[in-house]
């Protein structure tokens, strides 16, 4: 009977024991994860930080580069409503002079550049107006013509002005093609947008250009 007893104390010493180290690995355990947690906690805020310093500067970054891009494509826009426009009227004034008078702006074309075919066999290639107009011209100017004939704009070699939708002109050429002069309407377009767009397009615009 004494023998049963102390084999029941020592069971119940040895289930203490148990319990207490199981609850010690327990706390040791709960402890681990409690570092574990904190340690990930704390990472996932350091991440979280990290990204949102990322992304704001990307954002800042994007907006620097809108805030630049918005000048340029409104000076980018206003250049071409201005180029459009002086084309326009241009274009407008053109057409309301009719044949005739654009025929004289061939003219006075023709007198800037008469010492360059002077004394020279000219063959003259007409586009765009009648080639009885064009060799009158031609001749009261004191171009020594050899032939004149009539050709497609295309076939005429010269180049469009921007925005121009007026093409007719005449080309001069030399017997011995060394000299071949350009006398159209796209050229005097060009020149005069070359040399005073600007001053068009303010006085298009009643003196003072959008901004």
């Amino acid at each position: 009977m004494e023998e049963l007893r102390s084999t029941e104390i020592l069971d119940k010493e040895i289930e203490s024991d148990a319990r207490k180290k199981a609850e010690k690995i327990l706390k040791n355990a709960d402890a681990e994860c409690g570092r574990i947690l904190s340690d990930v906690e704390n990472r996932v805020k350091e991440a979280a930080s990290q990204k949102a310093e990322f992304y704001k500067s990307k954002i800042e970054q994007f907006r620097k580069n809108v805030e630049a891009a918005v000048p340029l494509e409104k000076e980018r826009f206003l250049v071409d409503f201005y180029a459009k426009s002086v084309s326009a009227a241009l274009n407008d004034y053109l057409r309301s002079i009719g044949a005739e008078r654009r025929l004289s702006l061939i003219g006075k074309s023709l007198e800037k550049k008469l010492t360059v075919v002077s004394g020279k066999k000219i063959h003259a290639f007409v586009f765009g107006i009648g080639r009885d107009s064009a060799s009158a011209l031609l001749e009261k100017s004191g171009v020594s013509l050899s032939s004149v004939a009539d050709i497609s704009f295309g076939e005429s070699g010269e180049e469009p002005a921007l925005g121009n939708e007026i093409h007719e002109g005449i080309i001069l050429e030399s017997e011995d093609k060394s000299v071949r002069v350009r006398l159209t309407i796209d050229q005097i377009v060009r020149e005069l947008l070359d040399s005073r767009s600007m001053e068009l397009a303010t006085t298009l615009f009643g003196g003072a250009l959008p901004e």
